[in-house]
């Protein structure tokens, strides 16, 4: 676990994005700026987040619908794909049979925070708590003023194996590289800690078929995505109606607006990609992690110690 000083969890290294120089602790100021000796690259806080995006240019496609969802365009804000925010926290104690009182003593990292309300509620009890997504994080999220920051997971701002614990949902499929990714975020993990990483999209999964149907569909303009989005929300939510043989005002909207957000979600992202589990287990063996399937779509994996290397000649 946590590396100790004095009683006190020792700083987090940093490292730069843009050269990969050491930059020393992160910093516990939000008016101070980092800048790397080596490349001259700084890390600044911006008000919502720290600055260490690298790449502007890179589609950020999958972060525009929770901007959509805080101003209701995706369903109740109240919910996410259906469920109370608090759904989400117990579901990660459950997955990786963790309590509140053990989270308060980790150094957690979730890549690719989103939408923000499981990390609200992971630093609820852990104050060593931090997000790492490629937008900016939502207001109403009211994350932990200093522990967001902006950036990309293939240039993550920490020197690798920190953290006990790394969060990463209903991400890497979304990337260029799923496997670089997962590498990417694997590497922050500390010997003995976890990796929760949840989400990805398996073979058969039926939304990908709008994909076909509308090829390079996330490059319609957004009011035609919000469409097929509410259009196959209707359908799904009518489905649901026929086969539960039950029909209400209230249970039909709460099912729309979840396969609504869902929709658009599946649809949004430029690139998306499916993996079998045997495929998943083995990127986590190839890592050094003892890895097991925890739902759909969803792994956890536990890091071994590593051997000490011997000075020996």
């Amino acid at each position: 676990m946590n590396e100790m000083l004095n009683g006190k969890i020792a700083p987090l290294k940093m490292k730069c994005p843009s050269c990969g120089s050491e930059l020393g602790d992160f910093p516990t100021r939000l008016d101070i700026p980092i800048q790397c000796g080596h490349c001259r690259y700084t890390i600044s806080w911006n008000g919502d987040s720290w600055d260490a995006c690298v790449d502007k240019s890179y589609r950020r496609d999958f972060a525009r619908q929770w901007v959509l969802w805080e101003a209701g365009k995706l369903g109740d804000p109240k919910l996410v794909y259906g469920n109370d925010p608090k759904h989400y926290f117990q579901e990660l104690l459950e997955h990786t049979n963790l309590t509140e009182e053990k989270l308060k003593s980790m150094r957690i990292l979730e890549i690719g925070f989103g939408h923000g309300r499981l990390l609200q509620q992971v630093q609820k009890c852990c104050p060593t708590a931090y997000g790492l997504d490629l937008a900016t994080p939502l207001r109403s999220a009211q994350l932990r003023p200093g522990s967001a920051i902006f950036g990309n997971l293939f240039n993550i701002p920490f020197l690798p194996h920190q953290f006990d614990l790394v969060i990463c949902r209903g991400v890497i499929h979304v990337t260029p590289d799923a496997h670089k990714a997962f590498e990417c975020i694997a590497e922050q993990v500390a010997d003995n800690g976890l990796l929760y990483c949840a989400g990805l999209y398996e073979p058969g999964r039926g939304r990908l078929l709008l994909r076909k149907v509308f090829p390079h569909v996330w490059n319609y303009p957004e009011p035609v995505r919000l469409g097929i989005s509410s259009v196959s929300g209707v359908l799904r939510a009518t489905l649901e109606a026929i086969r539960d043989r039950k029909i209400s005002a209230k249970t039909f909207k709460h099912n729309y607006d979840k396969f609504k957000i869902d929709i658009f979600d599946t649809i949004a992202p430029q690139w998306t990609s499916t993996h079998m589990a045997d495929e998943v287990k083995t990127w986590f063996a190839s890592k050094g992690f003892v890895a097991q399937k925890v739902d759909y779509g969803g792994y956890l994996g536990t890091k071994a110690d590593q051997p000490q290397k011997s000075n020996a000649a």
